[in-house]
């Protein structure tokens, strides 16, 4: 049998394709590419953060089902609106995630061992949001919290280490809903693993402990770079949005990390247009922004989820307005980005290799820096580089003897 698999969304879906791949290939199945015709299966694993990941979702399913063969749509939008899902194509079947080893006839594998395409490997240790933030359809597709056991991780993360991968990223819907916190989620992967670099993906700022920050404050091994979604600046627009914090604890915990953890990139995520958001409250979110030293933004235009109690919400924001806002913060996150590489020119640090080239090689730095360096490294390998040279949105640098 062969299979293709298109996967849209966030590293989770991209953890749960990896399953779904290594399964179907224990089972005796070969892989090609979504975009070729004569495959046996064809499975999009779907997103929908966004229209636009909507919109992406619907032409990889229109594209599978022009095929004639057996398609499989499973993922977020699968799970949040099945039956518009349906509307597509009579033939397609939507099947959750959980149900898909019944569907495709292969039980999934207890973990990953090896990460299709990626230098570095993805753990997914956690599912699922309790918070319901108002804008925010994933808690019906995906449920409530849920932490992965414990064993089953460091299982994975040994397979992981002995395909040659050195870096992996720390996958969830709301790490630090893990049972026992992110803080107690880490410290028993330092300890029960040799993995060399453990970097943690987005995680909310409220569930950043002091023991956290402590914790990747003395561990070298936890990679200097952390992602914390603010989505606005402006109290009056996280309260409308179901935050639970307000611009003043992030501006404290941002400049806490910065003080516990010097070096460190801080990544963050800023909301546009959302209903009621007035130039005000958008002053509020760039005056916030440029006042803190973060290292780069992702700025998402809001969008409206039907389902969501922000899709009935008063006070639309026009689609003009929203982009001019998005404009100005993609601006400012160019420009933190520049500051906070340049600020690292000069120094050491540890690159895991992304890529390798005739005479060169490309590689990510713990604090989240992609470098450029002359020589030959494997990927994979770690080495010790020193900056050299900022350039737009990456760096040069030098391989240590």
């Amino acid at each position: 049998m062969k299979f293709a698999i298109a996967t849209l969304g966030c590293k989770v879906n991209q953890y749960q394709s990896q399953l779904v791949r290594e399964a179907l290939v224990q089972g005796g199945a070969v892989e090609q590419d979504f975009s070729l015709p004569g495959a046996d299966l064809y499975l999009v694993n779907t997103c929908t953060v966004t229209h636009r990941s909507d919109a992406e979702a619907r032409k990889l399913i229109r594209r599978g089902a022009a095929f004639g063969s057996r398609l499989v749509v499973t993922g977020c939008m699968a799970g949040a609106y099945p039956r518009e899902v349906r509307a597509l194509s009579g033939s397609l079947e939507v099947v959750p995630f959980g149900n898909l080893p019944e569907a495709l006839g292969v039980p999934l594998p207890g973990h990953i061992t090896r990460f299709r395409g990626h230098s570095r490997a993805f753990v997914n240790v956690q599912h699922g949001c309790s918070n319901r933030c108002t804008f925010c359809i994933v808690p019906e597709a995906r449920g409530g919290p849920r932490s992965r056991a414990m064993g089953e991780i460091l299982r994975e993360i040994e397979c992981l280490h002995e395909a040659g991968f050195r870096e992996i990223i720390l996958t969830g819907i709301n790490i630090g809903l893990y049972e026992g916190g992110a803080a107690s989620l880490l410290q028993q992967i330092i300890e029960g693993s040799a993995m060399p670099r453990i970097r943690i993906s987005s995680i909310e700022p409220w569930t950043v402990t002091t023991e956290l920050v402590d914790l990747i404050a003395r561990e070298g091994r936890i990679c200097r770079h952390l992602h914390l979604p603010l989505q606005s600046g402006s109290d009056a627009v996280l309260s409308r949005m179901n935050r639970p914090y307000r611009a003043g604890y992030f501006r404290d915990l941002v400049l806490r990390l910065r003080e516990e953890a010097p070096g460190m990139a801080i990544g963050s995520d800023v909301m546009v247009g959302f209903p009621g958001e007035g130039e005000g409250d958008f002053s509020e979110t760039e005056s916030l922004v440029e006042g803190l030293d973060l290292a780069y933004l992702h700025v998402f235009p809001y969008s409206k989820r039907p389902g969501t109690p922000a899709a009935g919400f008063e006070g639309v924001v026009g689609a003009g307005v929203a982009r001019e806002r998005a404009r100005r913060m993609r601006e400012l996150s160019k420009a933190k980005r520049s500051a906070f590489i340049s600020s690292r020119i000069g120094r050491e640090e540890e690159a895991v290799v992304t890529s390798a080239y005739g005479g060169g090689f490309t590689g990510l730095t713990s604090n989240y820096i992609k470098v450029e360096v002359a020589g030959e490294a494997p990927v994979h390998a770690l080495v010790r580089i020193v900056l050299t040279q900022a350039c737009e949105g990456h760096a040069k640098g030098r391989a240590l003897e």
